[in-house]
């Protein structure tokens, strides 16, 4: 974790903290306000409907990718990025 500290500057990891706030800030409302509109009988079908929403914002997240079965899917490392380059040249 120093590393990456040390090679990107203060103000990008500001901004990116910033913007994953106001993501889940903005995610949070808007379900309060869903959850609060809706009548008793139809939360039992509205709740998952928010599941899957949330579940799509979560791709925003570095953190929240996810494979075909579920498992999480690492970033590509730069050693892989670079064996890419050398197979499509």
């Amino acid at each position: 974790m120093t590393e990456l500290a040390s090679a990107v500057p203060a103000y990008v990891l500001l901004a990116a903290l910033a913007v994953i706030v106001v993501l889940l800030t903005v995610v949070a409302i808007v379900a309060r306000a869903v959850v609060a509109k809706a009548r008793p009988q139809d939360l039992p079908h509205i709740l998952p409907g928010l599941g899957q929403v949330l579940a799509s914002l979560a791709l925003f997240l570095p953190w929240g990718r996810r494979g075909p079965q579920g498992e999480a899917v690492a970033p590509p490392t730069r050693q892989d990025r670079g064996a890419r380059r050398q197979l499509r040249g």
